[in-house]
C-alpha cells in the first residue's frame, strides 16, 4: 500500500520516520529484505526481457488517489533560475509549464519519439531566417489560485518577464542571453528576435529547466527559494529540506480533468537500500534501479513489478580532467589517461553486462543504432602500453599526483571510480586521492567550476535537444560547459549545426562534432547502465522517454499518470 492509500484519502500523511519504519529497515528486516540476492550471470540473461517501452493504457482513466516516491535526491533550492539539479525538477515540472514541451508517455510513439508539443503556447514559427520565432499562447490558462497570484490569466507578458530573468542571473543565462529582444502584439503573442539564427530554438524552450515562473513572487520574495507558484497540474504545498515534498492536485489545471492522481509525496532517501526495501514493503509507488540484480532482488517480493529497461542514449558521467590547466592541457595526456581505462571490464562487471561503453551526444541525433565501443576510435581502446608511451612523450613516465571528488548517485558509482582510480596507478601511476561529497556539496563545486584535477563529472541529465548536448554543453564560452571544452573546431561545428534545419545535414554535422569528441578527448566518457524503472502494478501512464526519466526530469508524464486498483 502507499504511503497514502489511494482507497482512503482521509487518511493521515505518513511521517518521514514511519515510512522508515514500515521499510523494515531495522536489523532483521534489512537482513530479510537482503537474502536470497540471485547470481549476476542468471539476471543478465533475464534483463533482456524487460521491454524498453510500456505502452500507454487503453482503459479510461480514473480520477483520485495518492503516490509516494522514495528519492534519492534533495533538491539544493528551490528556485529554477540558479540550478539545474534533478532534485528540483524531480518535481518543478509538476508544478510549472513550459512553451512547448515533449510528448508524454501517452502520446509518444516509443522511448525515442522526441516531437514537440504545445505546452502554454497553441503553435508557434519562424520567419525565414530561424531568427525571429512567435508564439502563440493557450487562451485562459490560471496561475494557481494561491497568493499572490489568486489564479489570474497567464498572459505574454508573463513569459517576456520571464525570460529576461533568466537571461540576467543564474545556470540559463546561456540559453536566454541569445535572445535580442521580445515584444507582445497582444496579451496572447510572444514574439522572440535572437541575435543569430537557430533552428534549434523551441527545442531549448522545450527542456525541464525552461520552466515559466511567476514575476509576483520574485518581486515579493527577490527569490524563488521558498515558493514556487506555476501554471502546472500540481500545486507545491510542502517542500522540507532533506525531509520530504508534498503536491496537491490543481484543480484549475487548463488540461481539463487532469491531472488524475491527487497528491504526489517524494521523501527525502539518500541510501539505495532504504529506497528499494520501501518500494517492497509498498510504501513508495516506483523507483529507478541500476543493476538487473537489483531488480530480481525487488521482484522476489514483487513479482507483479512492471519494469521498463531504461533506454540508453548517452552516457551522463564521465571523468572529467581540468583541461584547462597542465597536465591536462596535453592532448597525449588524455589520450593516455583514456586508454588506460578498461571501459569493457567496467561494463561486465560495474553494470553486469547490461551497460554502455559510454558517449556523450545522444546517438539518436546521427546513427540508427547504438555505437559498439570499437566504433568510438582508438583512445577508448583498453590498451595500456600504448598509453604508457604517451605518457612519457608527454613528460610523464613517472606519473603523478592528483585528486578527484564524485557524489555516489548509485551504488554502482563507487566502485566505478575506484576501478578508474586503481587502473591509473596500474598502468600509468598516476596516485588518484578520492573526496566522496554530499550531493548538495558536489554539485556546486562541480558546477562552479571551482576545482582542479578530476572530478567524476556530468552532463546534467535534463537536455534532451540537439541544441543543449552540443552548442551549449560544448562551445567554449557557454556557462554550461563544465568539462570545460576549448576547441575551435568544436565551436565552428555547434555553431553550424543550430544554423541547420536539414534533418539529415544535421546527422552529418552531429557525427563530425562526435568524432572531433573522441579524437581530442575532450570529454571522457565513462560506461553507463541508464538501468530499469520498476513501478508498482497499479500504475498507469508512467513509461520514460529516452533521456526524460519519469523519476526526475521526466516528471511532467505524471500529469497523465493514473492509478488502477
Amino acid at each position: 500500500m502507499p504511503a497514502t492509500d489511494p482507497r482512503n484519502r482521509a487518511r493521515r500523511r505518513v511521517t518521514r520516520r514511519e515510512f522508515l519504519e514500515r521499510a523494515g529497515l531495522t536489523g532483521a528486516g534489512a537482513a530479510a529484505l537482503a537474502a536470497g540476492i540471485p547470481s549476476r550471470r542468471a539476471v543478465a540473461q533475464q534483463a533482456g526481457a524487460f521491454p524498453e517501452w510500456i505502452p500507454a493504457s487503453t482503459k479510461p482513466a480514473k480520477r483520485g488517489g495518492a503516490l509516494t516516491r522514495a528519492s534519492a535526491w534533495d533538491p539544493p533550492l528551490i528556485d529554477p533560475r540558479l540550478t539545474q539539479s534533478v532534485g528540483l525538477y524531480q518535481f518543478a515540472g509538476l508544478t510549472s509549464n513550459r512553451l512547448v514541451r515533449y510528448a508524454f508517455s501517452d502520446e509518444a510513439s516509443g522511448p525515442s519519439d522526441l516531437g514537440l508539443k504545445g505546452d502554454l503556447a497553441e503553435s508557434w514559427q519562424s520567419d525565414s531566417a530561424n531568427r525571429v520565432w512567435t508564439f502563440k499562447l493557450r487562451q485562459g490558462v490560471k496561475w494557481q489560485n494561491v497568493a499572490p497570484l489568486n489564479g489570474r490569466e497567464l498572459t505574454a507578458a508573463d513569459v517576456k518577464y520571464c525570460f529576461e530573468a533568466y537571461a540576467k542571473e543564474g545556470v540559463q543565462t546561456f540559453t536566454f542571453q541569445e535572445i535580442e529582444g521580445m515584444e507582445t502584439p497582444d496579451k496572447h503573442t510572444l514574439r522572440i528576435h535572437l541575435k543569430s539564427p537557430n533552428t534549434l530554438f523551441p527545442q531549448n524552450l522545450a527542456e525541464p529547466i525552461a520552466l515559466v515562473f511567476s514575476r509576483e513572487v520574485l518581486e515579493e520574495d527577490g527569490d524563488l527559494k521558498k515558493r514556487l507558484i506555476g501554471t502546472g497540474p500540481y500545486i507545491l504545498k510542502e517542500h522540507t529540506r532533506k525531509v520530504r515534498i508534498v503536491l496537491q492536485r490543481n484543480p484549475d489545471y487548463f488540461d481539463k480533468g487532469r491531472p488524475y492522481v491527487d497528491e504526489y509525496v517524494i521523501l527525502s532517501t539518500p541510501d539505495a537500500a532504504t529506497r528499494l526495501a520501501a518500494f517492497r514493503t509498498g510504501q513508495s509507488d516506483f523507483m529507478w534501479l541500476a543493476s538487473a540484480s537489483e531488480v530480481e532482488t525487488a521482484r522476489r517480493t514483487n513479482p507483479n513489478a512492471v519494469v521498463q529497461s531504461y533506454h540508453n542514449t548517452l552516457a551522463p558521467f564521465g571523468l572529467a580532467l581540468a583541461q584547462d590547466k597542465p597536465p591536462y592541457n596535453d592532448v597525449r595526456v588524455r589520450r593516455a589517461i583514456s586508454m588506460a581505462i578498461d571501459r569493457q571490464k567496467q561494463v561486465d562487471t560495474v553494470f553486469e553486462g547490461h551497460g554502455i561503453p559510454g558517449w556523450g551526444v545522444p546517438y539518436i541525433y546521427y546513427q540508427d543504432k547504438a555505437p559498439t565501443l570499437k566504433e568510438l576510435g582508438p583512445w577508448v581502446q583498453y590498451r595500456p602500453d600504448e598509453a604508457k608511451k604517451l605518457m612519457a612523450e608527454a613528460g610523464h613516465a613517472k606519473g603523478f599526483e592528483t585528486t578527484l571528488f564524485y557524489y555516489e548517485y548509485f551504488p554502482q558509482m563507487t566502485s566505478q571510480v575506484q576501478l578508474v582510480q586503481q587502473e591509473l596507478k596500474k598502468n600509468l601511476n598516476i596516485d588518484i586521492k578520492i573526496t566522496k561529497l554530499d550531493y548538495t556539496t558536489y554539485y556546486g563545486r562541480y558546477v562552479e567550476g571551482k576545482w582542479d584535477g578530476m572530478s567524476w563529472g556530468f552532463q546534467s541529465g535534463h537536455a534532451i535537444g540537439l541544441d543543449e548536448r552540443t552548442y551549449h554543453y560544448m562551445y567554449s564560452k557557454s556557462t554550461k560547459n563544465f568539462f570545460r571544452v576549448n576547441d575551435p573546431v568544436i565551436d565552428d561545428l555547434t555553431t553550424k549545426l543550430r544554423r541547420t534545419s536539414d534533418r539529415a545535414e544535421q546527422r552529418t554535422i552531429t557525427k563530425k562534432i562526435v568524432d572531433r569528441e573522441f579524437d581530442q578527448v575532450l570529454r571522457m566518457w565513462m560506461p553507463y547502465d541508464n538501468g530499469f524503472l520498476v513501478f508498482q502494478p497499479h500504475m498507469r501512464n508512467v513509461a520514460a522517454g529516452a533521456l526524460r526519466r519519469t523519476d526526475g526530469y521526466g516528471s511532467p508524464t505524471l500529469a497523465r499518470a493514473w492509478i488502477e486498483k
